[in-house]
């Protein structure tokens, strides 16, 4: 008898320490991070942490989320600031005094347009949890900014949202990446 319990007892400290050292070195810190430092750690591999981070503390669900519900509001927030900034352009569309400009504004405002499905249905794929078609349908959004911007017209107003919306989603593409 004591000879199986020295045998078993060896074999049960190796998976013991295997399974410790697998789950240290595949499993993030981040899984066992939650709230504010959740938060900062996840903003802190995006290429605009402090807006990141602003961003995700706006919204209480992140303090209690774990990195899939924190990226599933990275999410939500770029659908918000698409909205916001398709309010922006339609408004300046709206009052545009010469045709150049007016069309400059169109041309974004039909391209914002074209992206809200696409942000839905990125939010959907998210749920089922596509976090690659999430992905797609973000960058998609990110995409049309820097379409809008390429067109060369520089209005303040137009500037400062889509900086605004360019980062968000940049940030909002990284840390979906952190997920596949």
């Amino acid at each position: 008898m004591p000879n199986q319990i020295s045998n078993i007892s060896p074999k049960i400290l190796i998976i013991t320490l295997i399974s410790i050292g697998f789950n240290n070195y595949f499993l993030p810190t981040d899984a066992k991070e939650t709230g504010k430092a959740l938060i900062e750690s996840t903003c802190k591999k995006t290429q605009y942490p402090e807006e990141c981070i602003s961003a995700l503390k706006s919204d209480p669900g992140s303090f209690t989320a774990n990195v899939t519900g924190l990226t599933r509001i990275a999410v939500e927030k770029s659908a918000t600031k698409l909205v916001e900034t398709l309010h922006i352009v339609e408004t300046l569309v709206l009052n545009a005094t010469d045709y150049l400009t007016w069309g400059f504004l169109v041309n974004c405002r039909d391209t914002y347009n074209i992206s809200v499905p696409q942000i839905q249905r990125g939010l959907q794929a998210f749920d089922r949890l596509k976090f690659d078609k999430s992905y797609e349908s973000v960058e998609a959004v990110n995409n049309a900014v820097i379409g809008c911007d390429r067109q060369g017209w520089t209005l303040p107003i137009l500037t400062q949202v889509n900086r605004a919306l360019f980062r968000l989603t940049k940030d909002t593409m990284m840390i979906l990446h952190l997920l596949f």
